[in-house]
């Protein structure tokens, strides 16, 4: 499949999704940091600010699914943004009162993320079509180049000011998002099938690379999320400042873009790079389970930005790019196949915030450990879904 030049569409949204990561950077790894800083370590309302927003995300998404595909999915991108840029300046008026409002704030945050992604995953369908890999990998790139100087900016400006001084000035990125969504294309609708999720799954339950995109969205809920949370918060545990966090997320962002680059870009993933990619997250995983000290969770953030991108990047291009293979779901389902993702990417989430909450009750480092070796076993099943799927289209 020949890859083309990105379209000026293609920037505009990558534009508002690099802006995203760098607001997600701040918000779930300063802002994790700042509530464990505000509980004195107590990871349980964490666990249910994600929960709640994980359920509002995959409500938001069931309720816009219809609208996305029927009408026009840039006002739901653009309300997403604008919402969003309402609750950093909530963030921000609140200041230490967050703790107290966290379970409306973590709804409201589902609200905001459910908005955009209900409408950017069709939008990337729909405007990278041929160039999904390059758009992955382009966008992993930059993203880990701002991530070079974002943590440390973040890190140092929270020490040196304050978690919702730096919150307003965050208002501004919000704003700029705005902006570059202005250059992405409206395109029109060209669906002949209106919308049905139990006519879609009846259509691909018998297909076994769709039942597989599903099964690594399962995995992904784990694997990209709980985990890093979890890291986060051991992080935080141990080095006790932001400025060190800052400092540890950009050192790994320099090896996560050599990463992308030589494993992704230019040698496109194959299965043998993700057997050992798989290989070398479970034995950075283990090392924590062994022992967790500041030497092995460096080693395992130097894993993650060298080998967990790796597999993540793979599975998000797959997500967009097995949808080209089938012409009837691209002509008329491409909304429903991102909303089933979303659905039981979602559902994963909750899970695994929920047994983030349960072990916290306890307040046992074996049974957090536990969570861990848990989490490694689904790396090793997410990276076999990966390779199964690669030898499928590949071979």
């Amino acid at each position: 499949m020949k890859e083309e030049k990105l379209s000026k569409s293609a920037i505009g949204l990558m534009g508002t999704l690099l802006i995203n990561n760098i607001l997600y950077m701040f918000l779930n790894t300063f802002m994790v940091a700042y509530f464990i800083t505000l509980t004195n370590y107590d990871y349980k309302l964490i666990s249910i600010y994600y929960s709640l927003s994980f359920i509002a995300i995959m409500l938001t998404f069931l309720v816009f699914g219809k609208i996305i595909k029927n009408k026009n999915q840039l006002w739901v991108f653009r309300s997403g943004i604008i919402t969003y840029c309402l609750y950093i300046l909530m963030i921000a008026l609140l200041k230490e009162k967050i703790v107290i409002y966290f379970a409306p704030l973590g709804f409201f945050y589902g609200i905001v993320q459910g908005l955009i992604w209900s409408a950017a995953h069709p939008l990337v369908n729909e405007h990278t079509k041929n160039n999904t890999n390059k758009f992955i990998s382009f966008k992993s790139i930059i993203s880990k180049i701002l991530k070079i100087f974002f943590p440390i900016i973040f890190g140092v400006s929270i020490e040196l000011t304050s978690f919702s001084y730096v919150a307003k000035i965050i208002i501004l990125l919000s704003i700029t998002q705005f902006i570059f969504s202005l250059f992405i294309e409206d395109k029109a609708k060209t669906y002949d099938k209106q919308y049905s999720l139990k006519e879609y799954v009846n259509l691909v339950k018998s297909n076994d690379k769709f039942k597989t995109i599903y099964k690594i969205c399962i995995c992904d809920g784990i694997v990209n999320y709980l985990l890093e949370t979890l890291i986060v918060i051991v992080t935080v545990m141990t080095f006790k400042t932001t400025i060190s966090l800052g400092v540890i997320t950009t050192f790994t962002s320099i090896c996560s873009i050599l990463s992308v680059y030589i494993f992704q870009y230019k040698l496109k993933s194959s299965s043998l790079i993700l057997k050992i990619c798989n290989i070398m997250m479970i034995l950075s995983v283990l090392l924590l389970f062994i022992n967790i000290s500041k030497p092995t969770i460096v080693v395992y953030n130097v894993c993650t930005a060298l080998f967990l991108v790796i597999l993540s990047n793979t599975g998000d291009t797959q997500r967009y790019e097995i949808v080209e293979e089938d012409k009837k779901i691209k002509k008329d389902y491409i909304v429903e196949h991102q909303v089933v993702c979303e659905v039981v990417l979602n559902i994963t989430r909750i899970i695994g915030y929920t047994a983030l909450f349960i072990i916290s009750l306890f307040n046992n480092i074996m049974i957090f450990k536990f969570l861990l070796l848990i989490v490694t076993i689904v790396i090793l099943i997410y990276s076999r879904l990966l390779i199964k799927l690669k030898n499928k289209n590949y071979t």
